[in-house]
């Protein structure tokens, strides 16, 4: 029980300057290490950050990933995905799952993703979220959504715009609290075959501007490194990722300037 009562206190004392409850967690380690500066990206993780970005996805395929948040085993978050490419566009399915036995909050969540033409994509998805504590307080369930656009400017300069929880439901009849709604706008330009930079902000609305910059630069084939910063908490990131046959193996870290590294790592395997 003191246990319990010692990592709740972290959560919303400290945690939660960097996270609310029922927050859209981002997942995936090649955004991880651009600060997650990630809503103009079109690939696998885009089922995370905008799901417009699964609009050229070819390939059926699956993949797993972790965070050790700020090295502490209770503020832990898992998460899985698989997508499918169809004639009709592509689907995807993923869920996360953050805290541990006695407090954990849970996303389950249906995307569907369709290019319009050669330079708009929009995607969209259904949530189920659900916290859990321990010790007789029960559990939560809610319903929301998501949805998402990335258009193609000129060659090579793309922006994206990403809503989560536009509807504002509710998790709790006490002080009538609800989940965050967030928007996110970014831009991205793809300067050569082996270098990307992002710029985004985004916008809870429980907390201030949060702004973005992320950088990629394929140093071989199946070699990349990547760095990222943002405003909040001036956090800093960084990561490698490669690329061997058909997987897609990301490792990555932050830092955060009171609570310190949080590591990630991502796998993904393509069904060619």
């Amino acid at each position: 029980m003191r246990r319990f009562f010692i990592i709740i206190t972290i959560f919303f004392t400290c945690y939660g300057w960097v996270f609310s409850a029922n927050d859209n967690y981002p997942f995936g380690g090649r955004s991880a290490g651009m600060a997650n500066a990630a809503v103009t990206l079109y690939d696998f993780w885009a089922v995370s950050h905008n799901q417009a970005g699964l609009a050229l996805e070819e390939n059926i395929a699956a993949g797993v990933y972790y965070e050790n948040r700020f090295g502490i085993e209770e503020l832990g978050l898992g998460a899985g995905a698989f997508v499918l490419p169809t004639d009709a566009g592509v689907f995807g399915f993923n869920f996360t799952y953050f805290g541990y036995s006695l407090y954990n909050e849970s996303k389950v969540g249906l995307a569907y993703a369709r290019s319009f033409g050669d330079n708009l994509s929009t995607g969209l998805q259904l949530n189920y979220l659900s916290t859990r504590i321990a010790e007789d307080y029960g559990i939560n369930h809610s319903f929301t959504f998501e949805l998402g656009a990335i258009y193609q400017l000129i060659p090579d300069l793309y922006i994206g715009a990403h809503l989560f929880n536009p509807i504002k439901a509710k998790i709790g009849d006490y002080d009538d609290e609800r989940i965050p709604t967030i928007f996110r706008i970014g831009i991205s330009y793809i300067f050569s075959e082996r270098v990307i930079v992002i710029l985004e902000t985004e916008k809870d609305i429980y907390k201030p501007y949060n702004f973005k910059l992320g950088i990629e630069y394929q140093i071989t084939d199946p070699v990349y490194i990547r760095g990222g910063i943002a405003t909040d908490n001036n956090q800093n990131a960084f990561g490698v990722g490669l690329n061997p046959g058909n997987f897609k193996i990301d490792i990555a870290a932050s830092y955060h300037n009171v609570l310190g590294f949080s590591p990630q790592f991502s796998l993904v395997y393509l069904f060619q």
